[in-house]
C-alpha cells in the first residue's frame, strides 16, 4: 500500500509534534535530575559500607548549583525557541494588545518549570521572547525589547 503526499504529511507533522513534545519535556528533565537529599547519601553510602565509618558530606557551594541551573535554563531556551519560535510569534501577534509582563506572566502560570528558580523562570522567559522574535518575527522584537526593559 502506497501513502498519498497528504498522508506522507501529516505523518510528518504527527513527528515533528511528538519530537517537540519530547524535547520540551522530557529533554530537561533528563539533563537536570533532582539533586539528591544529603541524607539520602548518607543512608546509601552507610548501607553500601560494610563497617560503618562517619564520613563527613561536603557542603555544597552556590557555584555548582548556580553553573548547573544555568545549563538548564541554557537547555531548556534552546529548544523551545527552536521548536516553538513560529508559535511564540503567532501567540505575539494574536494577544498584541496584552504588554509583554502580562504575557510572560500568563505563560510562567500555564508552563511551570521544574529545576529553576522563580528568578530564573523570569530570565527564561525574556530570553524565550527575545530569542523567538528574532529568530521568527525581527518586526516584534522591538516591541519584546521595550517590554522586557518596562517590565
Amino acid at each position: 500500500m502506497q501513502l498519498s503526499k497528504l498522508e506522507m504529511r501529516i505523518l510528518l507533522v504527527m513527528v515533528v509534534v511528538i519530537v517537540g513534545i519530547l524535547a520540551v519535556v522530557i529533554v530537561p528533565r533528563l539533563v537536570a535530575p533532582a539533586p539528591a537529599e544529603p541524607a539520602t547519601v548518607a543512608r546509601v553510602t552507610a548501607t553500601l559500607t560494610p563497617t560503618p565509618a562517619p564520613t563527613a558530606l561536603p557542603t555544597p557551594s552556590s557555584t555548582p548549583t548556580q553553573k548547573s541551573e544555568q545549563q538548564s535554563l541554557d537547555d531548556i531556551v534552546a529548544s523551545t525557541v527552536s521548536v516553538y519560535s513560529v508559535l511564540v510569534c503567532t501567540s505575539l501577534q494574536e494577544y498584541s494588545a496584552l504588554s509583554i509582563p502580562q504575557i510572560v506572566d500568563r505563560v510562567l502560570t500555564q508552563y511551570p518549570t521544574t529545576g529553576l528558580s522563580d528568578q530564573s523562570r523570569q530570565v527564561m522567559a525574556h530570553r524565550v521572547l527575545t530569542e523567538s522574535a528574532a529568530k521568527s518575527c525581527p518586526d516584534q522584537s522591538p516591541r519584546v525589547a521595550a517590554g522586557i526593559t518596562q517590565g
